[in-house]
């Protein structure tokens, strides 16, 4: 799910030589900086989830959302990458063809964040190169997209090449997660040799150069330009496995409703970290399967360790609602196994308050904040709903 794909080679590029990722660190320790760590409780009450199967079709679903009483699904269909819903699963809209036109954008995927403007719901989008304010109201209206506004280019792929996400407050400031990045190295054409089927090896004693894993830098970006980092991992461990420098740091992130606060979920550290941006203060919540991988990096069996984690967090009135796997990675990545999945609830303080415990394998959620109705859909593009319990 979470785990990204090293060692690839880009044919396109050859010419002028490729891009290419390997495993070398030149820190030592994992630290955090968060000047103060809680554990979660483990005794929270248990609650059962009831959801019921919806009748809805949609295939290629990336993303959803539940917002004003519609069911929003970003997909993979070139022909209508957004397509709304009601909650009887009837289509009420079918939005954004991939295009260059100036309402169009390439390919669509949602930034967990939308807001109300005169009335009218927005949505963050992303495609490409872009980040996107998308009128959902005013398209669903229209019966095709209005013109995006666009808001933010996107940094290189070296830049965020393990999780990348962006969020805006209202004073033109916003919140930036960039995941674990990479020196670019270029290898040229005259070190590869072309196989009889038309791919690339290296050639035999071509030494590659050094490579080195940087870690995710989270950072508020003032509209002046002026930067406040969060020092969250000041430097990664040196892993018996290289590449896990690479697949084992994934962050997911949120933004409170108000704009104030983040709060990011290390999904295979099981560890949250709450930051208030007006504020400044920073504490970590350390949950009850948390694996610090500074101690444990020298293991090749390191995967094992560590549980799945945080799959989807919601922010829904003043809590947060975690998709949580209680899978390991090596269950999830080499085993295959099916989600086992709860959904934890915590407060803005850390407290962790509750276990939601659905009745069907989810793998995403969403809260509609005005009518409460958790939307869910699991790896088989079943659609469920339920009232918020």
């Amino acid at each position: 799910m979470k785990n990204s794909i090293l060692f690839t080679v880009v044919s396109a590029t050859l010419l002028s030589g490729i891009a290419f990722v390997s495993c070398k660190q030149k820190n030592r320790n994992n630290e955090y900086y968060t000047p103060r760590e809680i554990t979660a409780a483990t005794d929270v009450p248990k609650y059962n989830l009831a959801l019921n199967r919806m009748d809805l079709e949609c295939f290629g679903v990336h993303d959803i959302i539940a917002v004003d009483s519609m069911i929003v699904t970003i997909t993979s269909d070139k022909q209508a990458m957004i397509k709304v819903f009601d909650y009887s699963g009837n289509v009420i809209a079918r939005l954004s063809p991939s295009g260059r036109a100036g309402n169009e954008l390439l390919t669509v995927s949602y930034c967990d964040q939308n807001s109300v403007i005169d009335g009218e719901r927005h949505l963050i989008l992303k495609d490409q190169d872009y980040i996107y304010r998308y009128n959902l109201t005013g398209s669903v209206r229209n019966g095709a997209n209005l013109k995006p506004e666009k808001l933010l280019e996107l940094p290189n792929y070296e830049q965020r090449a393990n999780g990348f996400s962006t969020f805006f407050r209202n004073d033109g400031s916003y919140f930036q997660y960039s995941g674990v990045s990479y020196n670019e190295i270029t290898i040229p054409s005259s070190a590869l040799d072309m196989l009889p089927d038309g791919t690339f090896r290296i050639k035999d004693g071509f030494k590659l150069p050094d490579f080195e894993f940087y870690p995710p830098s989270y950072v508020l970006i003032k509209p002046n330009g002026d930067t406040i980092k969060y020092d969250i991992y000041p430097s990664l461990p040196t892993f018996k496995e290289d590449y896990f420098a690479d697949v084992l740091y994934h962050s997911v992130v949120r933004m409170s409703q108000d704009g104030n606060k983040v709060v990011i979920a290390d999904a295979f550290q099981d560890r949250m970290t709450y930051i208030d941006l007006i504020s400044g203060d920073m504490f970590g919540v350390r949950c009850p399967d948390f694996v610090d991988y500074a101690l444990y990096s020298d293991r090749a069996d390191l995967q094992s360790m560590t549980v799945e984690g945080a799959y989807q967090m919601v922010i829904y009135k003043d809590y947060i609602y975690v998709l949580y796997d209680h899978n390991t990675a090596y269950e999830e990545d080499k085993e295959d196994k099916p989600i086992d999945a709860t959904i934890r609830v915590f407060n803005w303080d850390g407290e962790f308050i509750a276990d939601l415990i659905p009745n069907a394998p989810i793998t995403n959620f969403y809260i509609d904040d005005k009518t409460g109705k958790l939307i869910a859909i699991d790896n088989d593009e079943q659609f469920y709903v339920s009232l918020y319990p």
